[in-house]
């Protein structure tokens, strides 16, 4: 195991250097040069593999057979320590790049390192799929990593930061909507530590109803509040998200059909950010992808249901687009 920690070390130390070298280095001989690696999707392609090959070597390092035996808490300590190295690799190479740039980190860097995490996400898949016992493995982390508490403030800041253009506001949107939709979050919590759900997941089709409910309250209320005091249209269409969304997987959940809220998240982010910004909703296409794999290998849903949640998101989506547009 050895050898592969070099190799994962050696990958992470060229991804800092070779940044530094780009950024202190002139490419003016070499315009073609330049000019692709300057380009919006060659950039957003090599985070992605470069740092989803990071997170292929370091779950090779760290994770071989004999460290996958070892008790939770062990396996524990590895992921935070896999999840520490990847991370300081990541802000390393951003800082390196601000500093040669003379400014502060902003939106670009927090880009940046959404895409790496979306190309680590890809990594560990990778190599999960080597084995069936690795598969279950991943499949749970990246369903805790990857849950709509997560990704659901990570979308709206998204959202909003694309929106206006500026961190503030984006911050103060976020908050905005995540206090909005916070009874539901409570009810979640308060139902797992009473007993009243079977698992945090609500695998059971008659545990969702209550909770589906107080998400139609909470985003009809947000809704109702961001229209009638004329706050910005991207707080008025992200509650109308919400409230879409909450209903067409409520009707769903009534027909007997259960859909995979984690895979709901991403898939309606990313089609909001397509409204304002070409390159924005790859991360979250990323997350969606991964978070459908795990779903599906970690045994919650089937194919059906993880297709059928994209479906419901992307519709919840559209539709709120298009009624704020004839507003």
């Amino acid at each position: 195991m050895t050898s592969h920690r070099w190799v994962a070390l050696a990958w992470a130390t060229a991804l800092v250097l070779a940044a530094a070298a780009l950024e202190r280095h002139s490419l003016d001989a070499l315009p073609r040069v330049a000019s692709l690696l300057q380009h919006e999707a060659t950039h957003i392609a090599a985070h992605t593999l470069l740092y989803g090959g990071l997170a292929f070597l370091l779950a090779g390092a760290l994770f071989h057979d004999d460290a996958l035996a070892q008790p939770g808490a062990a396996r524990s300590r590895r992921v935070l320590a896999a999840s520490a190295l990847f991370a300081a690799v990541a802000l390393t190479q951003e800082l390196v790049q601000v500093l040669f740039r003379h400014r502060a980190p902003g939106l670009e860097e927090a880009f940046d390192l959404a895409v790496d995490v979306g190309g680590a996400s890809l990594g560990v898949i990778v190599w999960a799929r080597r084995t069936g016992r690795r598969r279950y493995l991943v499949a749970r982390a990246l369903g805790l990593v990857l849950h709509p508490m997560v990704l659901g403030p990570a979308g709206m800041f998204a959202v909003a930061s694309s929106a206006f253009g500026s961190t503030r506001p984006a911050v103060y949107a976020t908050l905005a909507v995540t206090l909005g939709l916070s009874p539901a979050a409570v009810l979640w919590q308060l139902g797992l530590r009473r007993g009243w759900f079977s698992d945090r997941d609500l695998s059971r089709r008659d545990e969702r109803p209550p909770l589906l409910a107080m998400c139609v309250l909470c985003a009809a209320l947000l809704w109702a509040i961001a229209a009638h005091w004329r706050l910005p249209a991207v707080l008025v269409e992200s509650a109308l998200t919400a409230l879409f969304a909450a209903i067409l997987f409520s009707a769903a959940t009534l027909a007997r059909f259960k859909v995979s809220g984690h895979v709901a998240v991403p898939v309606g982010i990313a089609v909001m950010l397509t409204a304002t910004s070409a390159r924005g909703p790859w991360p979250f296409v990323i997350a969606a992808a991964a978070v459908a794999w795990a779903r599906v290998n970690e045994g919650r849903h089937s194919r059906a249901e993880v297709a059928g949640a994209s479906g419901l998101a992307a519709l919840a989506s559209t539709a709120a687009h298009l009624a704020q547009l004839t507003s």
